[in-house]
């Protein structure tokens, strides 16, 4: 078993093949070979987690499932987006987007201790606060949703959306919020000298 499931990869990163698919922005693109699996696995997860709910049908189970696979596709797109997107405006963006079946990883190549704090920071801030600034955009309009799969998509876009940002913000080993807070301590050691 791979020393990356603990981490929330299926894939050992170290031998896993990697696909180039394309670029975005001029970053690259890649996947792995199971990197198709990541709805069901999606769908799969919610679907069991959704068996401690008692009240819902089977129907409204698979809808609420569905949604979520999907909006779990949309939520990290976006994440990747806005690392992407803070890593050009802070002159530092990453070089490739490996797209796993449960996880993103962002690929820098060259020797990142060189790169300023600052940029470190703000590239790590832009996964999280773009996946918060959609559930924040998408919040006024999931009370207007139509019944059924319509407020199951409403809902979890806000929600998944919500998990993404705050989560990514956690101070946790191999997720954003991990450096955020290391760069922000390492600012905040000379303002106490």
């Amino acid at each position: 078993m791979s020393s990356y499931l603990r981490y929330g990869f299926i894939e050992n990163l170290d031998t896993v093949r990697r696909i180039p698919i394309g670029r975005f922005w001029g970053v690259g693109l890649l996947v792995t070979p199971l990197t198709w699996l990541s709805p069901f696995v999606f769908f799969g997860l919610h679907f069991l987690l959704n068996l401690l709910n008692l009240q819902l049908g089977l129907a409204e189970r698979l809808q609420q499932s569905l949604a979520f696979a999907l909006v779990v596709q949309l939520a990290t797109a976006a994440h990747a987006f806005g690392h992407i997107l803070s890593g050009k405006l802070a002159g530092g963006a990453m070089d490739e987007l490996l797209i796993t079946a449960t996880r993103d990883v962002n690929v820098y190549h060259g020797d990142q201790s060189r790169v300023p704090g600052r940029v470190h920071l703000a590239r790590a801030l832009g996964g999280p606060l773009f996946n918060l600034l959609l559930a924040a955009a998408c919040a006024p309009f999931a009370p207007l949703a139509a019944p059924g799969f319509g407020q199951a998509l409403a809902a979890s876009m806000v929600s998944t959306n919500l998990f993404f940002g705050l989560g990514g913000l956690l101070p946790l080993p191999s997720i954003d919020g991990a450096v955020i807070w290391r760069e922000l301590l390492r600012l905040a050691r000379p303002a106490r000298r």
